[in-house]
């Protein structure tokens, strides 16, 4: 899978499953996750739950840093990261 179907996927599943009805929030790569509230510790499950479902990359709990998931971007990098591992 590349980086742009990766970024591809993570967007539409934040975008469906984690900005809440009635939020006006367009979700893109620089989305600020954290700061713009769309991420709690449900919806964190909830992603995480995506990201081994779906993209095929378990994270490890060394990995459930905040600057982790910063924006789509930044989670990216780190599904990159573990895929190398």
């Amino acid at each position: 899978m590349t980086d742009i179907e990766i970024t591809r996927r993570l967007i539409g599943f934040i975008q469906e499953n984690l900005v809440l009805d009635g939020d006006d929030i367009k979700v893109d790569e620089t989305t600020p996750l954290l700061v713009s509230g769309l991420l709690d510790s449900l919806r964190t499950a909830r992603l995480l739950n995506f990201l081994r479902r779906d993209i095929g990359v378990p994270v490890p709990a060394a990995k459930l840093d905040p600057e982790n998931f910063r924006d789509v971007a930044t989670i990216v990098a780190m599904v990159r990261e573990l895929e190398s591992v």
